[in-house]
């Protein structure tokens, strides 16, 4: 697995994994346990990635007595638990993020290719740290949020940009045109915004299409949401955020909406501009924008 992986991520593949390996042995979770030393109640932890065992022989025990795993995949698997055990960058500011939200940034971490749909704001990876400080603090006292809160959001959007500018993410990402003429922070703002729109777009892992206004193609209009896919060998299949009119995020795995989404976005895409219009749509736009706040 790759080095830049969190540690949340890997808690819940090496569950899932455990988990196959102790079904493919026939065992229980009491057998299992019993095997390994160790109370019923620590598989059952490890298994859903909330902790891992009292001492690290329990853990080898079980890969080795309880499901028989060859000596070369128990230490990856062994490797996998000991970084599991590491904090994440987002643990120390994870009370004041919102809900579901701390979930979707572990498996955002694991993810090797993602499809996003965003409409009305610039999408969360392609925004600038004033456009983020500027849109966050513009709905905090709707929000009912705290001035530590808006730091918080703003240090994690700019930290979740490392995974398509350091890390090589691919991300696929459709934006409807209102995300460019929507005004944030005013029209400085609003400059910087569309260069880095621009700069991230040009990214040989990053593809952006856009939406036009008078475009009579399919949108959803009820909110962002992201499908996430996985090295199969890790996971069995991708996963789906979603973020609510309340601003937290849900992530759903069931293959039925899963699949729902996969079509949606599949929809939404038939009615994008091809990628290579998309500088020259930003410019467009940019000067149309300028046009009416002259």
């Amino acid at each position: 697995m790759a080095a830049n992986v969190r540690a949340t991520f890997l808690r819940i593949t090496l569950g899932a994994e455990l988990t196959r390996l102790r079904e493919q042995a026939g065992l229980t979770g009491d057998q299992a346990a019993k095997k390994a030393g160790c109370a019923p109640s620590a598989i059952s932890r490890v298994e859903s990635g909330t902790s891992g065992f009292q001492r690290i022989e329990q853990f080898t025990k079980l890969l080795r007595d309880a499901y028989g795993v060859s000596r070369q995949d128990a230490a990856v698997l062994t490797d996998w638990y000991k970084n599991a055990k590491r904090e994440d960058w987002w643990a120390p500011i994870g009370s004041v993020l919102p809900s579901g939200l701390s979930t979707f940034l572990a498996f955002e971490s694991g993810a090797r290719r993602v499809h996003v749909w965003t409409p009305m704001v610039v999408n969360g990876l392609f925004q600038t740290e004033d456009y983020a400080e500027a849109l966050i603090e513009g709905a905090r006292i709707a929000d009912d949020r705290t001035a530590e809160f808006v730091e918080s959001a703003v240090k994690v959007r700019m930290n979740r940009k490392k995974r398509i500018t350091d890390e090589g993410m691919e991300l696929i990402c459709i934006m409807d045109q209102s995300v460019l003429t929507n005004v944030v922070g005013g029209l400085d703002v609003m400059r910087a915004q569309y260069e880095e729109i621009k700069r991230l777009a040009a990214l040989p892992n990053v593809t952006l299409r856009f939406i036009p206004a008078k475009a009579p193609a399919y949108r959803v209009l009820s909110g962002e949401f992201q499908i996430l896919d996985f090295d199969r060998k890790e996971l069995p299949g991708p996963v789906v955020a979603s973020t609510t009119v309340a601003g937290e995020t849900r992530v759903l795995s069931k293959d039925r909406p899963v699949k729902q989404f996969i079509r949606r976005f599949d929809v939404l895409a038939q009615g994008a501009l091809p990628v290579h219009e998309t500088p020259v749509f930003i410019d467009q736009v940019a000067r149309e924008v300028e046009k009416q706040h002259e």
